[in-house]
């Protein structure tokens, strides 16, 4: 009985996927430990070079690492489990992710803080991957708002895996660094009983973790540009939406939920618009990353909004996504220059350089008597990850980050 409790049974979903009209495959989501060799994948198969570490000394860092807003992904045909992917649009903000990581000579994992399960198991994958003898003690602090659309969980993966590289004498370069996050990704299971789940991921969080700024990305975890974003304000709200509970559409998990959301409706929809969200990026929005307009840029993004795998998205928080929509356009009749909703959401951001929109934008936002702690107020992280060891901070350098 002790036993079961301790180990309970790992569970396994299966999902039917609909794309394109012929695209009827499905994919399972299975509960796994941290450490689970099963999980942690080969450098073949990343298409990163083998790498190994010696004797390592005892050596300690602070990393600090942004939050990132997931304005769309390109292609949710192009990603699955295990295969990361789908290209999309990314922004670095001033919300931080924490973490200490220290090498010790001990062959053990001590971890504290927060996100434990996801800590321990890209520990393993360092010490599996490097045939690293010793072991780690890693504290992490997240963000605290999980599950909205700000990444909780990538944003602590990327803090944790710069830490042990940095502590490891810098074995990956970041574009490195980037696959091993795209190929790992995973968050806790909704159940709470010791178990992670794989996740998608495009590489955005990683991206705009390491680099900061606005990125646009290609797929297979390619950053295609990246533009710094001066002097720009970032509103992050997250509305009260009325979403159907999973309870009440039969669904067992959350997880299972967001899976459906993800392979069927998203990527019957980016099967159809994939390409004309591709041209606006293309033509558009890139041009104005180019030439610094953030209105150009705003414009090909809120058009995008309305097509595809972001629309699904925007949907799925009720009423064919007429909470989300009112607020975005409401926003941008107010001046603001770029809207969206991050990732799933349902957290809603505006980016502006005026300051009387800014304010205008905020005094909407209030005129709903919004609870100040549904607002962040922030700005644009131009910076990215910064590591601080005994005492000095300095960035994350990402060479050749155009690679990979």
């Amino acid at each position: 009985m002790d036993d079961q409790k301790q180990h309970p049974e790992k569970q396994k979903i299966e999902v039917g996927i609909i794309g394109g009209r012929f695209d009827k495959v499905s994919t399972v989501l299975e509960e796994f430990e941290p450490g689970n060799k099963d999980f942690i994948h080969s450098y073949e198969k990343m298409s990163i070079e083998p790498r190994k570490v010696g004797d390592v000394g005892e050596k300690e860092v602070k990393v600090k690492v942004p939050a990132r807003l997931h304005a769309t992904v390109l292609d949710m045909n192009c990603f699955n489990l295990n295969r990361p992917g789908g290209g999309g649009v990314g922004i670095s903000i001033g919300v931080y992710f924490h973490a200490t990581v220290k090498a010790i000579k001990e062959p053990e994992i001590r971890t504290s803080g927060e996100r434990g399960l996801i800590v321990q198991h890209f520990a393993h994958i360092f010490k599996d991957l490097l045939g690293y003898t010793g072991g780690f003690e890693i504290e992490l602090h997240d963000h605290k708002r999980r599950h909205v659309g700000l990444g909780s969980s990538i944003g602590s993966m990327c803090a944790v895996c710069i830490g042990m590289n940095e502590v490891l004498g810098r074995p990956f370069h970041g574009w490195e660094l980037r696959r091993i996050m795209g190929y790992h990704s995973c968050e806790e299971s909704p159940g709470e009983n010791g178990y992670l789940l794989p996740a998608f991921e495009t590489g955005i969080g990683a991206m705009v973790g390491i680099n900061g700024g606005w990125v646009v990305a290609s797929d297979d975890l390619v950053m295609v540009h990246r533009v710094e974003l001066p002097d720009t304000k970032v509103i992050v709200f997250i509305p009260e939406v009325k979403s159907l509970e999973d309870e009440f559409q039969g669904k067992e998990t959350a997880a299972e939920s967001e899976v459906e959301l993800l392979l069927r409706r998203a990527r019957s929809l980016d099967t159809m618009q994939a390409a004309a969200k591709a041209q606006l990026v293309l033509f558009d929005m890139i041009p104005g990353m180019i030439t610094g307009d953030l209105k150009k840029m705003g414009d090909a993004l809120f058009d995008i909004t309305y097509l595809g795998s972001k629309r699904a998205e925007c949907e799925q928080h009720g009423a064919y996504g007429t909470p989300i929509y009112s607020y975005l356009n409401a926003l941008r009749e107010v001046g603001v220059e770029i809207v969206g909703m991050s990732s799933v959401g349902p957290t809603i951001f505006a980016l502006t350089q005026k300051q009387d929109v800014y304010d205008r934008a905020l005094k909407y936002l209030k005129s709903f008597n919004v609870a100040e702690t549904r607002i962040i107020e922030t700005f644009v992280d131009n910076t990215g990850g910064t590591v601080t060891e005994n005492g000095v901070e300095r960035t994350f350098l990402n060479d050749t980050w155009l690679k990979g």
